[in-house]
């Protein structure tokens, strides 16, 4: 025999047995694990929005528990008082602001044209009516 013959290397086979078994054991593998990963992956999005509702809801918590203690202080509460109800302190004197004629002082009385014997009902839809033509 010739030295060159036996350097020649022989060639390997194109398609094994082996790759056709480790091929359809990792698509069985791919088939199996899909549904686990897809759910996996959903859970995780679920998740991370239920994260973030709980930090705003724990926000939101914040800012009432802050809100709540702004009510302990009286000055707050009195100056809620004069914003939202139009209380005065005794003394002064509240003045209201009615269109383009500038200020008129409130007496804080009842106008003397309303009937009192009427339904709650009728009795709205005239100050309505009031108001439509003042």
């Amino acid at each position: 025999m010739e030295p060159a013959e036996e350097a020649t290397p022989i060639p390997a086979k194109a398609f094994s047995g082996r790759l056709l078994a480790l091929a359809v054991v990792l698509v069985a593998v791919i088939v199996l694990l899909a549904p686990s990963v897809t759910r996996y992956l959903q859970q995780q999005t679920e998740l991370d929005a239920l994260r973030a509702d709980i930090a705003r809801q724990q926000q939101q918590q914040a800012d009432y528990t802050s809100e709540l203690a702004r009510w302990d202080d009286p000055a707050f509460v009195k100056q809620q008082a004069r914003e939202r109800i139009f209380l005065v302190m005794p003394g002064e004197t509240r003045y209201l602001v009615k269109g383009g004629d500038g200020i008129e002082e409130s007496t804080g009385e009842g106008s003397a044209a309303e009937p009192t014997d009427l339904p709650w009902v009728d009795s709205l839809w005239s100050s309505v009516a009031r108001a439509a033509t003042d």
